[in-house]
C-alpha cells in the first residue's frame, strides 16, 4: 500500500490528518520541523520524518523512502 505525506503532521491539525488517515486504513507518514509541533502528537503507527517543507530534497527524500504519493 502507498502513503501519504502529512506536512505539519506532529502539530494539532496535521497529527488529527494522520489519525484520520490511519482510521480510514491509508499509511501516513506525519513530516514535521517539530518547530511548534510535538512528537507526541504523531498517533503510533505513523513515523515522523523530522525535517523542514523548503528543504525540497529532504522532502523528496521522505516522499520516495515511505512510498508516498501524496
Amino acid at each position: 500500500m502507498t502513503a501519504w505525506l502529512v506536512t505539519g503532521g506532529a502539530g494539532y491539525i496535521g497529527a488529527h490528518v494522520v489519525s484520520a488517515l490511519l482510521d480510514a486504513g491509508f499509511e501516513a507518514v506525519a513530516y514535521d520541523n517539530l518547530s511548534t509541533g510535538k512528537r507526541a502528537f504523531v498517533p503510533d503507527g505513523a513515523p515522523l520524518v523530522e525535517g523542514d517543507i523548503l528543504d525540497t530534497d529532504a522532502v523528496t527524500s521522505a516522499l520516495t523512502a515511505h512510498g508516498c504519493v501524496g
